[in-house]
C-alpha cells in the first residue's frame, strides 16, 4: 500500500520512497518551502493523520525546528519526514491543499 495524501475529500497515492515533500511534488501536489527542503523554514509542515509509525523518527534538527515554530505533536516537516515502512498507509494533509 503506497503513501497517500488526503487532499480535501480525495486521496492520492504518492509512491513508496523518499521524503514526504519529494513524494508530493512527484505527483504534482505543491509543498511550501523557502529553504529548498533543508528543514529550516517549517513552511512544509504537514499533519500526519494516520501511519505515524511508518515514518523514520524525527531527528534533533527537525525536532528543534518544529518546537521553534509551535508545531502540534502530529505534525512533521515534509522535507525531513521519510517513509521507513513501505506497505503501511500514511495519511497526511496540510492547510493549503
Amino acid at each position: 500500500m503506497p503513501l497517500t495524501a488526503i487532499v480535501g475529500p480525495h486521496a492520492r497515492p504518492l509512491g513508496h520512497r523518499g521524503s514526504l515533500m519529494a513524494r508530493c511534488q512527484a505527483v504534482g501536489l505543491p509543498v511550501a518551502s523557502s529553504c529548498s527542503g533543508r528543514g529550516s523554514c517549517a513552511k512544509c509542515l504537514v499533519q500526519v493523520v494516520e501511519g505515524w509509525e511508518a515514518l523514520v523518527p524525527m531527528g534533533d534538527h527537525e525536532a528543534r525546528v518544529l518546537a521553534r515554530n509551535g508545531a502540534a505533536e502530529n505534525e512533521r516537516l515534509a522535507c525531513q519526514a521519510r517513509v521507513r515502512r513501505v506497505g503501511t498507509l500514511i495519511r497526511i494533509t496540510t492547510g493549503y491543499w
